[in-house]
């Protein structure tokens, strides 16, 4: 009777790990990350590889520009075009405040979390969330930071 218990506990425990481990490992790596409002995804328009270019949302097409690196060691979130870093630029921590490409620094505007169970993805420096500016639904719609609230323009899904 004992053994079975035990050969039923070591079951749960091993599908419960199962279960687990996809949510943590699909936030680190290389894909896109599509906005739960507009089912858009976010971008570097044009394919701008300058520092301080604005990010963006456009229809989905998987190109370079909207590839990014997610590091849940760094917290930072590559373009795969580019190569900079998506950051909170000037380093302000307001509602409304722009979010574009910056060199690779590591400072804290340019960490992120990632939280896949909500989609929310919250810059270090702020604690703000990022988001589609006015609920927008139309190509080249600035993204943004802004109190974190949960709705879906501020929901991303890892793509």
């Amino acid at each position: 009777m004992f053994r079975k218990l035990i050969v039923v506990l070591a079951g749960c425990a091993a599908v419960l790990a199962l279960v687990a481990a996809p949510a943590s490992a699909a936030t680190n790596g290389r894909s896109l990350f599509g906005n739960a409002n507009s089912d858009k995804c976010l971008e570097m328009p044009y394919s701008w590889t300058h520092d301080l270019a604005p990010a963006g949302q456009y229809t989905c097409h998987g190109g370079p520009n909207q590839q990014w690196y997610y590091s849940t060691s760094t917290g930072l979130i590559q373009n795969m075009n580019s190569g900079k870093c998506l950051e909170v630029m000037y380093w302000n921590n307001y509602d409304g405040a722009a979010v574009g490409q910056y060199y690779c620094h590591g400072g804290a505007n340019q960490q992120w979390n990632m939280a896949p169970s909500t989609g929310l993805i919250q810059n270090r420096f702020s604690g703000k969330c990022l988001e589609v500016y006015g609920w927008s639904t139309y190509d080249f719609a600035p993204v943004v930071q802004w109190t974190c609230h949960g709705g879906r323009n501020q929901v991303w899904s890892w793509r």
